[in-house]
């Protein structure tokens, strides 16, 4: 199987890494809402390559994640969070809220034949998980506490742009629907952890 390589940027023979096994990772919904055909898409994508891999012999494992707490509307790190806004929208608890869109995005996958992954995880259940891993970061140095946030830096990382390319061309705030973050040390520094205000 041949498959266009980010990092390449060619055509190349995919070779695993380990013999007859492939381990993928992808992303999964956020679940405060039902997904449309175009979020649909996607997920037929990734259920198209498991599917092609294990045709040709492969043996594959697949995780999604399930976002059920954390995810903002605006792609500039602020705004509402989407799983209070749903709830609110719908006067029921955030909890409920993603049972209930998650019940329903599992049954999209199965109307559309989408092989359902061998691993589903909640974000929610992973919290501690999140916490180290952070903790982790702000101790080596590769992130940092800027209004009240928890920010990554990415000029800690050497190859932060290895996959993407060209960072000349890249601008902060051009939407109208997103706001320049001065917080961050850096334009392209993301958000691990946010502090919710009251």
């Amino acid at each position: 199987m041949k498959l266009y390589n980010t990092l390449t940027k060619k055509v190349e023979e995919f070779v695993s890494n380990e013999q007859g096994k492939v381990k993928m990772y992808t992303c999964g919904p956020t679940v405060y809402h039902y997904a449309h055909i175009g979020n649909l898409r996607t997920y037929i994508f990734e259920d198209i390559l498991e599917k092609g891999l294990k045709f040709i012999g492969y043996d594959v494992k697949r995780a999604m994640n399930i976002t059920d707490v954390g995810h903002l509307t605006s792609d500039g790190d602020t705004g509402e969070d989407k799983m209070a806004k749903g709830a609110a929208r719908e006067g029921k608890t955030v909890y409920e809220i993603a049972d209930f869109y998650t019940k329903a995005f599992l049954d999209d996958m199965v109307a559309l034949n989408i092989k359902v992954p061998t691993l589903i995880e909640k974000a929610s259940d992973n919290i501690d998980v999140y916490i180290k891993m952070i903790t982790k970061m702000l101790e080596d140095g590769y992130a940092y506490v800027s209004g009240g946030n928890v920010y990554f830096d990415i000029s800690k990382s050497n190859d932060y742009y290895k996959l993407s390319g060209n960072v000349d061309d890249l601008m902060v705030g051009v939407r109208d629907t997103v706001e320049e973050d001065t917080s961050k040390k850096n334009p392209a520094d993301f958000v691990l952890w946010f502090t919710v205000s009251k």
